[in-house]
């Protein structure tokens, strides 16, 4: 078949999906779009619960910056078990089935986190939560591609800010979990069972999956083919850096800069903050740029809070920082898992599996990693890594086109 490319500015042209049964209503639409919306938002809340409280965990177990660092390969290993399998799961059974049970172990394992004894129960649960969160992760995103098409414009970014927005809430609530000396048994438990509530009304509203994910499964392991081998490796830089500041950012301001256990935990509501701007502005903003300049543009705002936040060591200026960091980083992701789909229509929910699946390599391989040079060195160098991640994505970003086998 032909092969078709962007305009050189990375513009990419509307796709219609393959037919899956009849159009839904209006009414039906608005009800599948909140319920997307509400299932981005309680994945991104239940992950800023442990992020904004992992030196709580830390002092609880009393864990130095390299065993927190081996902790931290649980999450790794979760995921490199469960992503290349997912997207095939999703082509089989459906996105709602994997998002249900996905869901399931992903709060379960939230409450486990905060009551493992010691250090080998932290890393497999760990490695629990992680196989959860890309479960419920690449499901979501392939609920948020079909009520994309179904409206025949971009919302996969609005999404995303919605996770984002989670992110702020349970950072906020860590934060002042944290101030308030709540201990995290009864933090992380309670907000796993708040976030069940939600969840059960968005089931009874998210899309069926088109007919030829009976008909059509394909293969249960979803690897990147040659085509996605690029948005793989710009959600690889984007990943790792949104998996560094999740897990090591908190860290960074309370060691480094000095902030107070609060102060730390609403560093990542900063760096949310900017999230929830960038990707709600991310769908307009994609349309009159086009994929290439948007990304790079996203690439270098972030390269410049990377700046920030090192240079100087200071609260104000990690705060700065990270809004920008998250500015930057914010609408990378939904481009890329959207570029994905774009590249394979039929199949979005293996192409965006395989995307993910190289870019949570980095997603969950950069915190082990920036531990390991922080015990070497310290967390001030290790840091540097952002820096790098930045750049080198702002040269892939130049080789993002379109081109469909």
């Amino acid at each position: 078949m032909k092969n078709t490319s962007d305009a050189p500015d990375g513009r990419a042209p509307v796709r219609q999906a393959p037919e899956s049964g009849p159009p839904e209503t209006p009414s039906r639409l608005r009800s599948a779009r909140a319920a997307v919306s509400a299932v981005f938002f309680i994945t991104g809340a239940a992950f800023a619960t442990w992020a904004s409280r992992v030196p709580a965990v830390q002092d609880r177990l009393d864990l130095s910056a390299g065993q927190l660092a081996v902790a931290l390969v649980g999450l790794s290993g979760g995921a490199f078990l469960g992503l290349p399998l997912v997207g095939g799961l999703v082509a089989r059974f459906g996105s709602r089935p994997v998002l249900f049970t996905g869901m399931a172990v992903y709060l379960a394992a939230l409450a486990g986190l905060a009551v493992t004894p010691n250090l080998p129960l932290l890393t497999a649960n760990l490695a629990l939560f992680a196989c959860g969160n890309t479960a419920v992760d690449v499901a979501m995103n392939t609920q948020g591609v079909m009520v994309e098409r179904a409206y025949r414009r971009a919302v996969l970014g609005g999404f995303h800010a919605m996770f984002s927005i989670g992110g702020i809430v349970g950072a906020v609530v860590g934060s002042l979990a944290a101030s308030a000396d709540v201990g995290v048994g009864r933090h992380f438990a309670l907000t796993a069972v708040v976030l069940c509530v939600p969840m059960a009304v968005a089931a009874t509203a998210l899309l069926p999956d088109p007919r030829e994910t009976a008909e059509d499964p394909g293969p249960l392991f979803a690897l990147p083919t040659a085509g996605l081998w690029i948005p793989g490796l710009v959600a690889f830089c984007a990943l790792m850096g949104e998996g560094v500041m999740n897990d090591w950012g908190a860290v960074y301001l309370h060691d480094v800069t000095g902030a107070s256990p609060g102060a730390a935990g609403a560093g990542f509501a900063v760096f949310s903050a900017g999230m929830v701007i960038g990707r709600l502005s991310a769908d307009r903003i994609r349309a009159r740029t086009g994929t290439v300049r948007f990304t790079l543009g996203c690439s270098l705002v972030a390269a410049a809070g990377s700046v920030v936040s090192i240079s100087v060591a200071s609260p104000g200026a990690g705060f700065a920082g990270y809004a920008l960091l998250g500015l930057g980083m914010a609408a990378v992701i939904p481009v890329v898992f959207g570029h994905a789909a774009e590249l394979r229509p039929a199949r979005p929910g293996p192409a965006i599996a395989a995307v993910s699946a190289v870019g949570y390599v980095g997603f969950l391989a950069g915190p082990p990693i920036i531990g390991g040079i922080a015990e070497a060195v310290d967390l001030r160098v290790a840091m540097l890594v952002l820096l790098v991640l930045m750049v080198s994505m702002a040269l892939l970003s130049l080789r993002l086109r379109l081109r469909q086998p």
